[in-house]
């Protein structure tokens, strides 16, 4: 099934006429076999339909009717090049037979609200998404998250002088433990972010978005500072960041923070102890 729109751009309402060989069109190259006849097929225009050619829409019969009794003068010459298709035989059985309530219209207003819900609005006509959820952070580390967090144990691990590998190693280091858990929200705000617009928005988005942030800290992740410095840095870097992207307006600080332990999570181009 397929739907087909018919996107007119005339400085006047759509014609009848016009209509009707765009109708028979259709009708006839699905009487050849050449694609299904849609499901619906929509005449889109600037200035929609003229009175006339709205009320016929909305009363499939009489469309039926004006499109088979004009046929052979605004249809029969104009479905292909050289030739002129009269309604008669097969062919006038078919668009006898043809479903018209399949042809309706629809205004520009009715348009935009559908392009509304698609992921390609904001990049065309701007304006705010709809603000994403905050993050869910377990009180356990998760599977998903070890990488991150391991880069982080080596962190605190460099900063206390002796091997910390799991948060039970934390407990008594009260601040570290703070600052893993601060860090960890961080990470799931940044996650909820990018699963709620990943389907809002064009597809590549919010990589995009999470490639800029990476831009904007590799410069604090060459420098030649102690892990949790380099990691302090690249948190207020990351802060003050605004990316070329749609989605930085809805962005807040710890979700942009939160990308570059995503980014650490990912793989090795992001990491704290060098």
């Amino acid at each position: 099934m397929w739907d087909n729109y018919q996107c007119k751009h005339y400085e006047v309402p759509l014609s009848t006429p016009k209509a009707c060989e765009d109708a028979g069109k259709i009708i006839f190259h699905a009487f050849r076999g050449q694609f299904a006849p849609p499901r619906h097929c929509t005449f889109v225009a600037p200035r929609g339909p003229s009175t006339e050619l709205r009320d016929l829409l909305l009363n499939p019969n009489k469309f039926k009717q004006e499109v088979i009794t004009t046929w052979n003068i605004r249809v029969a010459a104009r479905v292909e090049a050289g030739h002129k298709h009269l309604l008669k035989g097969d062919l006038g059985d078919y668009v006898e037979a043809y479903d018209f309530s399949a042809f309706t219209y629809a205004t520009l207003d009715e348009i935009l609200d559908d392009h509304r819900n698609t992921a390609y609005w904001a990049s065309r006509f701007g304006g705010l998404l709809p603000p994403a959820p905050t993050g869910n952070s377990p009180a356990g580390i998760a599977q998903h998250e070890t990488v991150y967090v391991g880069k982080l144990l080596a962190v605190y691990s460099e900063a206390v002088g002796q091997s910390i590998r799991s948060l039970a190693d934390l407990a008594s280091h009260s601040a570290w433990e703070t600052d893993l858990q601060r860090q960890r929200v961080r990470f799931y705000d940044a996650e909820a972010f990018a699963a709620h617009y990943r389907d809002q928005t064009e597809p590549g988005t919010v990589e995009d978005f999470a490639e800029q942030i990476f831009d904007a800290i590799e410069p604090s992740l060459a420098a030649p500072n102690s892990p949790h410095e380099r990691l302090s840095t690249v948190m207020s870097v990351a802060a003050q960041t605004t990316p070329a992207n749609v989605l930085t307006p809805s962005a807040k600080v710890r979700v942009k923070q939160g990308v570059c332990h995503q980014l650490a999570n990912d793989g090795a181009r992001v990491t704290w102890k060098v």
